[in-house]
């Protein structure tokens, strides 16, 4: 099995799955509940539950089946009635949601009839955090969807796609690049424009109290515009709850700015 003490951690919390592939690693406490369901799941799958837990549920008769070299960030939510498929090599942001239904009553209430239509998400796809992805919804392989987008219905393969009824932008890769640039300055950006001990953590880390008083907003909104070119106001900086709210409102700008540059 390999792996040490992480390795049996991981098995543990995966115990009630049909099946798990090999070099699990999971970060936190997830729940995991097949309620009379079956969840699958590939070699070196990822799953963070910390700071805020995720969930995997399968109802009665239900597959919820991830393939290999899947990774799904906190805080998120997958729920099989029918079927729930994720393609190998998928990576799932965090606290994004995925249901093949609309029912929202207490889980294991076998007095409610599900609605359901299956869910697919092809191979290699890059879901950005809170997204929500309802049943019937299909995106296909190589497929990127932006943070804060709805999917309800199908997106092709090999495009970037958006919005609140998420529509198609761009082709995949075009927004990646300009996001991973992004990515990848704005921790250290918010270390030296906050006075903040360390890089923070975008996926997990909450914002803490006091980091936007006195000149914190100005001074990182200022060297946002000045080193990435990214221009956005200080309300939608002030709202945010975690950095991972401010790294999905800085994409969300980028995501505008490819619209407003023409491309589809």
């Amino acid at each position: 099995m390999g792996g040490g003490w992480e390795a049996v951690r991981s098995r543990y919390w995966l115990r009630a799955c049909q099946s798990v592939g090999e070099q699990p690693r999971l970060t936190g406490r997830p729940t995991i509940n097949p309620e009379g369901g079956q969840i699958r799941i590939g070699d070196r799958f990822r799953l963070a539950s910390r700071p805020a837990p995720s969930h995997l549920v399968a109802g009665p008769g239900a597959i919820l089946d991830i393939g290999d070299d899947v990774s799904i960030g906190t805080g998120a939510a997958i729920a099989a009635f029918e079927q729930v498929r994720i393609g190998s090599g998928t990576r799932i942001g965090p606290y994004v949601i995925i249901m093949d239904t609309n029912f929202h009553g207490a889980p294991g209430d076998q007095s409610v009839q599900h609605a359901t239509r299956p869910v697919t998400i092809g191979n290699g796809c890059r879901i950005g955090s809170r997204v929500t992805i309802t049943r019937g919804g299909s995106i296909g392989d190589g497929a990127e969807v932006l943070a804060g987008s709805v999917v309800s219905s199908a997106i092709p393969a090999g495009v970037c796609a958006g919005g609140a009824r998420a529509r198609i932008i761009g082709k995949a890769g075009e927004l990646a690049s300009r996001w991973d640039s992004a990515a990848a300055s704005l921790p250290d950006l918010l270390m030296t424009t906050l006075g903040l001990d360390s890089p923070p953590d975008l996926d997990d880390e909450p914002v803490p109290a006091h980091v936007w008083s006195g000149d914190g907003v100005r001074n990182f909104l200022a060297a946002l515009e000045d080193r990435l070119g990214v221009s956005m106001g200080d309300a939608a900086v002030r709202e945010a709850r975690s950095f991972a709210d401010l790294a999905v409102a800085v994409q969300n700008v980028l995501s505008g700015r490819q619209r407003s540059e023409g491309r589809p």
